[in-house]
C-alpha cells in the first residue's frame, strides 16, 4: 500500500426502517372535529398523496364521506381520479376555474400531502380564490414545510394515506351532512361550466396596455395556438398514458387539460424549474413501464437543453417513446415577462428559424414528423403511439405554433421598472 491508501475493514451498522405515522393524536382529533362541523369542506391533494402508498384511495374515501370537492396542486392532476364526481381539477396557475370557485366557498380546507406552493395558492384568471378566514389543516410528511405560505390552524406531520384514514375513522356520524346535496350539485354545475368554457378557449388575452398576443395572431393567422394543440392531443391520448411536461409557457398552458385515473401518470419538473426535464423523464418512465404508452412534451427552447439524447435513445434495447415539441421559435416564459413588464425589450428570447427538429430526429435514426394543423397533429400522434406500442418505434412530432403567450409564471414576483435616470445613446459614446 502507498502512503496515501490502505485497506481497512469497517462494520456497517444495519439501518432500521422508519415507520411512517399519521401525526399527533391531539392534532388528529382537532382536524377531525373541524371537518365534522364544516359546512363546505374542500380537499387539496398534493404530491404527497401520490407518493403515499394508498394515498389516493384513502383521500377518495374521506372525500366521499364528506361530499367534499377535491382540488389538486399545480401539475399534480393525477392526485385524484379525473372521472370522479368530486374531482374539481388543478388549483392555481393555469388550473381549473371550477376548482377555484369551489375552494372559494370553503370554510375548512384539508391540504393533504402538500407544502401549499405559490403556484397553487396565488391568484389566477384575475381571481383571488383562496377563501378568507378559512380553517386550514395542512398535512406534510416534512413538518418543516408546514405553515410556510398560509396560516395553519391544525398542523399534521404525517403520511397522507395514514392521516386520511385516521381522520375518516374519527369523523362524527353526521359529518358532511350539512349542505351535502347542494354541495354535490354545485360541484357538478361548476365543473360543467368550466368544461364548456375551456372547450372554447382558443387564444390568450392581452393585458391592458399590451398587444403581443393580438400581433402574434395577426402575424400567423394560419398557425395553431397552444390551446388548440392541447385539445387535439387530448383527443388522441390513451387514458392509461404517462405524460411528462417540461418547463415553459406552452407546457404550462397545458396544465388545464389532462386528467388521470391513477397516480404517477403526470411527470412534471415542479418548482425546481429544470429545462430539459421532459425528455429524460419520459425515457425513464418508459423503461420502468414498458407496456404503458408514454408521451413527452416540451417547448423548442427547453427541448434544446436535452436534445443531445436523440443520439442515444434509439440505440439497442432502448424502448420506443413519443415526444411532442411545441415549435414557436421563442423562449416563451421569459418572453412573456418582457411583454408584460419591459415593453417588448426582448433579450435572448428568439430561437433560430432554420432549425428543423423533426429532421434532426431523422438524422439520429428516429422518426420525425412536422405538423401544422390539428388534423395532422392528431393523425401523427395516433400513428406514433401505435408505432411505440406495436413496433417499439420512437417518434418526435414538431408542432408549429403561433407566438401567443399565456400567463406569466409569477405575476407577484415582478413589476414594471421605474426609470430614475434618463439615458441618451449619445451618453454611451
Amino acid at each position: 500500500h502507498g502512503m496515501w491508501t490502505q485497506v481497512v475493514d469497517v462494520q456497517l451498522p444495519k439501518r432500521g426502517i422508519l415507520e411512517r405515522a399519521s401525526g399527533g393524536k391531539k392534532a388528529l382529533a382537532s382536524a377531525a372535529e373541524l371537518l365534522s362541523h364544516a359546512k363546505f369542506p374542500v380537499l387539496l391533494n398534493g404530491a404527497g398523496v401520490i407518493l403515499s402508498e394508498g394515498g389516493i384511495e384513502a383521500s377518495k374515501a374521506l372525500a366521499e364521506r364528506l361530499s367534499a370537492p377535491v382540488c389538486c396542486n399545480y401539475q399534480h392532476n393525477d392526485a385524484f381520479p379525473g372521472n370522479h364526481p368530486l374531482y374539481a381539477g388543478p388549483l392555481g396557475y393555469n388550473g381549473s376555474k371550477a376548482a377555484m370557485k369551489l375552494i372559494k366557498q370553503a370554510d375548512v380546507v384539508l391540504a393533504l400531502g402538500t407544502r401549499l406552493s405559490p403556484f397553487s395558492t396565488l391568484p389566477a384568471y384575475e381571481t383571488e380564490y383562496w377563501p378568507d378566514g378559512v380553517k386550514l389543516i395542512q398535512v406534510d410528511i416534512n413538518g418543516s414545510r408546514i405553515g410556510l405560505t398560509k396560516p395553519v390552524d391544525v398542523a399534521l406531520e404525517g403520511d397522507a394515506m395514514l392521516v386520511a384514514q385516521d381522520l375518516l375513522a374519527q369523523l362524527e356520524p353526521d359529518a358532511g351532512n350539512a349542505g351535502r346535496c347542494e354541495r354535490e350539485a354545485l360541484i357538478a354545475k361548476e365543473k360543467a361550466a368550466w368544461a364548456d368554457e375551456l372547450a372554447t378557449m382558443d387564444h390568450e388575452a392581452d393585458d391592458a396596455g399590451t398587444t403581443w398576443n393580438e400581433r402574434a395572431r395577426a402575424a400567423h393567422p394560419d398557425r395553431l395556438s397552444a390551446r388548440m394543440a392541447w385539445r387535439g392531443i387530448l383527443r388522441q391520448l390513451p387514458t392509461d398514458a404517462i405524460i411528462s411536461t417540461d418547463i415553459g409557457n406552452n407546457c404550462a398552458v397545458g396544465n388545464a387539460y389532462p386528467t388521470f385515473e391513477a397516480g404517477r401518470k403526470y411527470l412534471s419538473p415542479g418548482l425546481f424549474g429544470p429545462c430539459g426535464y421532459g425528455l429524460g423523464s419520459i425515457l425513464g418512465a418508459k423503461i420502468a413501464n414498458p407496456n404503458t404508452p408514454v408521451v413527452g412534451f416540451a417547448g423548442d427552447g427547453a427541448f434544446g437543453i436535452s436534445m443531445n439524447e436523440l443520439t442515444a435513445c434509439g440505440r439497442g434495447e432502448w424502448p420506443g417513446i413519443t415526444f411532442v415539441i411545441f415549435r414557436n421559435f421563442q423562449w416563451g416564459a421569459e418572453k412573456r415577462n418582457t411583454t408584460l413588464w419591459y415593453e417588448d425589450n426582448f433579450v435572448g428570447t428568439e430561437l433560430n428559424y432554420g432549425v428543423e427538429y423533426a429532421r434532426i430526429a431523422e438524422a439520429c435514426a428516429l422518426k420525425g414528423v412536422k405538423v401544422h394543423t390539428t388534423e395532422e397533429l392528431e393523425a401523427e400522434l395516433a400513428n406514433a403511439i401505435e408505432a411505440q406500442m406495436e413496433r417499439n418505434e420512437t417518434t418526435f412530432i414538431e408542432v408549429v405554433l403561433n407566438q401567443e403567450l399565456g400567463e406569466p409564471f409569477r405575476r407577484d414576483a415582478m413589476t414594471a421598472p421605474v426609470r430614475y435616470i434618463k439615458l441618451d445613446p449619445k451618453d454611451m459614446a
